[in-house]
């Protein structure tokens, strides 16, 4: 699996956009609870993993993984990290975990750059307990849905999707329910909220996340072929959009959870 984002400021991005107050009604809405043990996968470097780990307590165990070796270090190293998180390396067709692990396995804006989720959810599936609850969260629009959205943008979008083919969903989120349903997930729940609501003019901190969010996409289009002007100009693009007061981004975030029969 290759992660398109992947670059040294990645677990920095990462860290700098997590809204704590979403995240944790997210978390608690999932339903883990003091006691639990927790699969976080995709866990960057652990800044979810540090809130799960708050709601288990000492009593609870949370386990997060990540396919990146830099940001499992990240996560190790971090100074609030918490004595009930392990960290493992792995893959998200095949986790390093033991059948039934988890009472909770949770994923977030993960789904969006695995081109096989099937397989992904049946892992998660697999690691977690009978009768216990698999959620994940994710986005649908990301990136692509703007007003008014001017010509060299629009057509910039739509080449950086096409050369971006399966490593990147950007309506990943919509599609998880049926992922749920189809695997045999039971008492499917979802729960569905506004998410990049840029309204007008963006403010200085979220354009600093963007800035990180842009730089790594044009890294990663470089990567598979694009010169350096030509990247650049997307950015631009962009960054344009977001600046003008007369404009709006905006995605919705899905998160859907389900219980292993």
């Amino acid at each position: 699996m290759s992660y398109i984002m992947d670059n040294p400021r990645e677990g920095d991005r990462i860290e700098l956009k997590t809204d704590r107050r979403l995240t944790l009604e997210q978390l608690c809405w999932s339903g883990i609870k003091p006691g639990d043990t927790v699969l976080d996968m995709g866990c960057a470097a652990g800044t979810t993993s540090r809130m799960i780990g708050e709601l288990v307590g000492p009593g609870g165990r949370v386990v997060g993984i990540d396919a990146s070796r830099e940001r499992i270090e990240q996560g190790m190293a971090h100074p609030e990290q918490l004595q009930s998180i392990e960290y493992r390396q792995g893959d998200a067709y095949l986790l390093p975990a033991a059948d039934g692990e988890f009472d909770v396995s949770w994923s977030r804006f993960l789904f969006e750059y695995l081109n096989r989720p099937r397989e992904a959810l049946a892992e998660l599936i697999r690691v977690t307990r009978t009768g216990g609850t698999v959620c994940v969260s994710d986005l649908d629009g990301n990136c692509i849905w703007h007003h008014p959205c001017s010509g060299s943008l629009r057509s910039g979008l739509a080449e950086a999707l096409r050369t971006l083919g399966d490593s990147f969903n950007p309506h990943a989120g919509k599609q998880l329910y049926t992922l749920f349903h189809e695997a045999g997930l039971r008492d499917i729940k979802v729960d569905i909220r506004p998410y990049h609501t840029i309204i007008g003019a963006i403010s200085p901190r979220e354009q600093a996340h963007w800035q990180l969010k842009l730089e790594g996409v044009a890294h990663a289009l470089r990567r598979r072929g694009w010169s350096e002007s030509k990247a650049a100009a997307l950015v631009y693009a962009f960054s344009e959009h977001l600046r003008s007061p007369d404009t709006m981004t905006y995605s919705v975030i899905f998160t859907v959870k389900g219980v292993r029969a």
